[in-house]
């Protein structure tokens, strides 16, 4: 099964330094934890609502800083016609629940999460969850 037909079409995204306050709002006002941030059209970097938390909440970081203080660098990604199984490999290989979808250019499309395999195949989610958490 391919990557595009389980992910999450379409994509929420914010820059590098936007402030965390903004990004933490549309988290909110999209009911997401998790946005790529894209430079010139190609992801740079993620920031997760736990990341906002850690990273600045807890550490008293100006909210109306640029997201950058938050985010992290190496982002990891799929393409649409990639099989779910190499998602499932690389979310254990990377330990993250999130992977960004990107077409044959690098343009964002899409994410696929832990959520989006648990609809489609019980057993690679269940595995991808268990190594994950070791």
């Amino acid at each position: 099964m391919q990557v595009s037909e389980v992910m999450s079409k379409g994509i929420v995204s914010v820059t590098s330094l936007d402030s965390v306050r903004k990004v933490a709002k549309l988290m909110k006002e999209k009911d997401v934890g998790a946005i790529p941030i894209i430079e010139k059209g190609q992801p740079v970097g993620f920031v997760t609502d736990r990341d906002i938390v850690i990273n600045c909440v807890a550490s008293g970081y100006n909210l109306d800083g640029p997201v950058s203080h938050a985010m992290t660098e190496n982002v990891i990604s799929v393409t649409e016609d990639q099989d779910v199984t190499e998602v499932s490999r690389l979310m254990q290989q990377n330990q993250v629940s999130r992977i960004v979808v990107t077409d044959k250019e690098h343009h964002p499309v899409g994410m696929v999460g832990l959520q989006d395999l648990t609809l489609e195949d019980e057993d690679i989610a269940a595995e991808t969850i268990s190594k994950i958490k070791q």
